[in-house]
């Protein structure tokens, strides 16, 4: 029997999420909603041109379709490109509301323009791109700077998944439970406020300089108390070249050198630069582990670092936020014919 819904997967979603690309679908499917899914739409032509091929005409029916786009394997701009690919094909063939979702936002971090740098507002093209393609809606899960994010974004609109349980998933998973959190810098002051006020935990928020594209300097300050037989452990949204989180082991080892320090984050997408100063890390006994999810599609067995699935704790979060937006879409649909 046709599903009323359609669960469509690029193929870079199923190749940076083996195994769990099936998750929204049960979501979907736990809630009495009939569900159809369409894996690996994509694929390219003997010249490498992108292909699409649906296995089915939409006849009308909302369309939520998963894509990777930060996978260690894939080419951002090449996977952004199927994703548009595929939201054209499902609209041009009789699909009713197209959403996507994409674990981890491609280009988020270019969320404002700055003075000094002649650059394009890539992140609002990407929101272009995305709307002139048929796409009603984008899911993503957070990864800092929300408020602006979402202004750049009108048609499509982005829904942007709370990371608070995913930290609470990783902080559950430390050998020792931690004494106190800790938010690396004043944009996640309010998250790690929250999720310590969830936990029963103090917090402690430092400041933090940026001195260049990958160095930064961490301040912890003088009114924080930080427990020197503590476990100190660092929240942070995003490890690339880890630059913010060995600024902040280092300022917390100036106060306190026998703290025990951990860190957990949403979202891993190491550079070289970042692998190295993580087992420098490590190695140094400096930081006692990381613990982070597979949201960006990176699964690295560096030492120390523990990689555990995004998709099983969100997905049900992202189902309800495709229920409710494909719902919206079709009503302003109807309300303008």
């Amino acid at each position: 029997m046709t599903g009323s819904i359609i669960v469509a997967t690029c193929r870079a979603f199923a190749e940076d999420f083996p195994g769990q690309r099936d998750h929204i679908a049960d979501s979907l499917s736990r809630r009495g909603i009939g569900v159809d899914v369409h894996h690996c739409v994509d694929g390219r032509f003997p010249d490498g041109e992108l292909r699409v091929d649906l296995p089915e005409p939409g006849r009308g029916r909302p369309v939520l379709i998963a894509q990777s786009l930060t996978g260690p394997g894939q080419d951002p701009d090449a996977a952004l490109m199927a994703l548009l690919a595929t939201a054209r094909a499902y609209q041009d063939h009789g699909a009713g509301p197209v959403c996507g979702f994409v674990p981890h936002l491609a280009y988020a971090r270019h969320d404002r323009l700055i003075p000094s740098q002649r650059r394009p507002l890539f992140v609002r093209l990407l929101a272009d791109l995305a709307g002139a393609a048929g796409l009603g809606h984008l899911i993503a899960i957070a990864s800092g700077a929300e408020e602006r994010l979402r202004a750049l974004f009108h048609s499509p609109e982005l829904s942007l998944i709370s990371a608070l349980p995913l930290h609470r998933h990783l902080l559950e998973r430390l050998g020792t439970p931690a004494t106190c959190l800790v938010a690396p810098d004043k944009g996640a002051h309010s998250h790690v406020r929250q999720l310590g006020e969830a936990l029963g935990l103090p917090t402690v928020a430092l400041a933090k300089d940026r001195l260049g594209p990958d160095q930064v300097r961490a301040i912890v300050p003088r009114t924080a108390t930080v427990s020197a037989g503590g476990h100190a452990v660092v929240v942070d949204d995003l490890v690339t070249s880890a630059g913010t989180l060995e600024a902040t082991v280092a300022a917390l080892r100036s106060r306190a050198p026998a703290l025990r320090i951990s860190a957990v984050a949403t979202h891993l997408r190491p550079t070289a630069t970042g692998l190295r100063r993580l087992d420098q890390l490590f190695r140094s006994g400096a930081l006692a582990g990381l613990h982070v999810t597979d949201s960006a599609g990176h699964r690295t067995g560096a030492r120390g670092l523990t990689v555990v699935g995004a998709l099983p704790v969100v997905a049900d979060h992202v189902a309800a936020a495709f229920m409710t937006e494909s719902s919206r879409l079709r009503r302003a649909h109807a309300s303008n014919l």
